[in-house]
């Protein structure tokens, strides 16, 4: 299959592999730029982490925390330049839309509700209003990319069961407001969540997730179809270094060791002191605290990002 230049340049740019290892990868796919990305690793090319690819798109991340961080939101608004990123309306915009979530009292809204929703600055608009009203002002289109919000104790999952029912959200924006984090931490009483070790450590947490970009929180959170995809990648890599079949079965376990020290937040090495893990860390604030603490869940969000 013939592949356009276009194409081969765009898997380029995701992965930084060479221009004709784009193009065979494209034309052995089917011209499917994921399959690429696989059929590339298999060949043991190394490739970029596609989480560090970007679009055209200009914005900030803004965040915000109420009830003493009880409710956590963290919003994607997006305009046409940077210039109007860096405005002050836009960022009030982004700001007030952030505090709009947080009022909405649930955290399954959808974006189409958000925007039908009287605003709470001025019930005579709603959210939609107020947003046509902003791209009017700045002369260039605007808006709200993806939001979450956060409430403490509202998920659930095998964490429930571990006896930590109070906790708290905290937020991290870094970057110019390029990149905003989203993190729940549990513990077993409310009183522990005003300790300094435990601020310390949720702020802590909230930069490694900035900085190091995990994606599941645990091992037990990977899902069986993306550790299956790393495992057939893992074994196709050892057969192409030409490793007996004897051999590569622990190849590959001992390589996902390496991939779920990428990926999974626990089994990271602390940015401030790569001698630990994160789950080191955690069970230090454990002992620290004389209770249970537990990492819940987080979103991170860089603006650009492709979903």
């Amino acid at each position: 299959m013939a592949v356009s230049n276009e194409d081969i340049l765009k898997l380029r740019q995701l992965t930084g592999a060479g221009i004709m290892d784009c193009k065979r990868a494209l034309e052995e796919a089917g011209g499917d730029s994921e399959k690429a990305v696989d059929i590339l690793r298999k060949k043991g090319i190394e490739v970029a982490s596609r989480r560090e690819s970007k679009t055209a798109t200009e914005g900030v991340v803004a965040s915000y925390l109420e009830d003493n961080g009880q409710i956590g939101v963290l919003v994607e608004v997006n305009c046409e330049t940077d210039f109007a990123a860096r405005s002050d309306d836009f960022r009030e915009f982004a700001g007030n839309i952030a505090m709009q979530i947080a009022d909405t009292q649930s955290s399954s809204c959808s974006l189409d509700e958000l925007l039908k929703a009287t605003y709470i600055h001025d019930d005579s608009l709603a959210v939609e209003e107020l947003l046509n009203e902003v791209t009017g002002k700045l002369g260039e289109r605007v808006a709200i990319r993806r939001f979450v919000r956060y409430q403490v104790g509202e998920v659930a999952g095998e964490r429930e069961d571990e006896g930590t029912v109070a906790g708290t959200v905290v937020s991290y924006i870094h970057a110019g407001e390029q990149i905003g984090v989203l993190v729940e931490i549990s513990c077993e009483t409310p009183s522990a969540t005003v300790l300094d070790d435990f601020g310390e450590f949720a702020h802590n947490i909230a930069m490694q997730i900035a900085a190091m970009q995990p994606k599941w929180v645990s091992q037990e959170d990977v899902p069986q179809d993306a550790l299956d995809r790393e495992r057939e990648i893992l074994s196709e890599q050892a057969k192409t270094e030409g490793k007996p079949e004897h051999i590569v079965e622990k190849m590959v376990e001992g390589r996902l060791r390496k991939f779920y020290s990428q990926v999974c937040l626990l089994n990271q090495p602390y940015i401030r002191d790569d001698d630990i893990t994160i789950e080191e860390l955690l069970n230090e604030l454990t002992g620290n605290l004389g209770e249970r603490a537990v990492i819940r869940r987080f979103t991170r969000y860089q603006v650009g990002e492709e979903l």
